[in-house]
């Protein structure tokens, strides 16, 4: 798989597991400079709306922590200004496809000040 076709592929399978598991969720258009991240959980994303960066690394493995951290925050206020949402009600979030296992053996990270403060 080319990654852009590997990354569209596990957002559509992200979507369907978070649907699957009773959450509103949607694939994000994306919007160039003005990207929103790539999956919305409406409601109840840790009592939050949740804004998801999809990764899905190929056979390198190559994880960028903090790269990915960065471009989710950055997508979620995207998503809150493009809405009228006050940022604080969106909290950002990574999925790292685990690589040959199921979406549910997917890595969810957040940055520890988006959950506990700072």
């Amino acid at each position: 798989f080319p990654s852009h076709d590997r990354g569209a592929s596990y957002e559509t399978d992200l979507r369907d597991y978070f649907r699957r598991n009773g959450y509103d969720s949607e694939r994000l258009a994306r919007t160039g400079k003005l990207d929103e991240g790539d999956i919305v959980v409406r409601k109840d994303f840790l009592g939050s709306i949740g804004i998801i960066e999809a990764k899905a690394p190929g056979a390198n493995g190559r994880i960028d922590l903090s790269g990915w951290t960065k471009e989710a925050q950055v997508e979620a206020k995207h998503y809150a200004e493009a809405r009228g949402i006050d940022e604080g009600a969106i909290l950002s979030a990574i999925c790292i496809k685990a690589r040959g296992k199921a979406i549910a053996d997917s890595y969810l990270v957040f940055r520890l000040g988006d959950i506990f403060g700072e």
